[in-house]
């Protein structure tokens, strides 16, 4: 009988490992070894305020508790109500402060007891008509008010402000960086870093004795105006 021999293949799969080599260290960076000139600048830039702040106080003491805090409650709805009327919107008048407090004495035996009740009520209003500035004190102060706090001016739209100012100080730190690299005889090729630091808008603040004065007459009122500093630090890139 003859025999039959199969032979069959078995296919090998060859796997081929292809190797990239790498670089056996990162390139050295090359430092950079130009001259930097350090140079601050300032600028500020002023506004007109649009907005002031009045903090009105009602003070009122009496034996009896209760009397204290009526007599306390009528005095600043009248206050409210009069400036209201000259067209101050409701929203821009709020109690900032409320205070409610024995006052004690001690007799010659040392024994405390209770003289009478303080209480004390501070509105704050916001006008933002500044011809009305002064009608307010007066019509507070006549209506019953026996405080002017304070009295401050603002602007209500700052970055336009504080954008002029940054500018200013860039201008500025700009100009002396020409000066000196002029006289060094280097020119100026870029700018490595710059650091900027800016204060808020000042708000004009004047002073609640003088205002006390205004009971007895009409209240003049000279708004200013209000400024903004900003201050920034650049590295400038020289020639060599």
């Amino acid at each position: 009988m003859r025999k039959i021999f199969h032979l069959m293949f078995i296919p090998i799969a060859a796997t081929l490992i292809a190797t990239t080599s790498l670089p056996s260290a990162s390139a050295a960076q090359v430092e950079d070894t130009r001259p930097i000139l350090s140079v601050d600048g300032t600028g500020t830039s002023t506004a007109n305020p649009d907005m002031a702040t009045i903090t009105i106080g009602v003070t009122t003491l009496s034996e009896d508790a209760a009397t204290a805090q009526k007599e306390n409650a009528n005095t600043s709805a009248a206050i409210q109500n009069a400036v209201q009327s000259l067209g101050i919107d409701a929203k821009d008048i709020q109690t900032s402060n409320y205070s409610f407090r024995p006052n004690y004495q001690t007799d010659s035996n040392r024994q405390t007891s209770i003289k009478g009740y303080t209480v004390n009520n501070s509105i704050t209003v916001v006008v933002r008509d500044l011809n009305l500035v002064g009608q307010v004190i007066d019509t507070s102060l006549n209506s019953g008010a026996n405080e002017i706090n304070s009295l401050e001016f603002s602007t209500q739209n700052v970055q336009p402000v504080r954008k002029a100012a940054m500018l200013n100080a860039v201008k500025d730190a700009e100009a002396k960086a020409e000066i000196i690299a002029k006289g060094l005889g280097r020119k100026i090729l870029g700018i490595k870093s710059v650091n900027e630091s800016t204060g808020n808008i000042e708000v004009r603040r004047f002073n609640a004795a003088t205002l006390m004065m205004a009971k007895d007459a009409t209240t003049p009122i000279a708004t200013g105006s209000l400024s903004l500093l900003s201050n920034v630090h650049i590295e400038f890139i020289l020639s060599e």
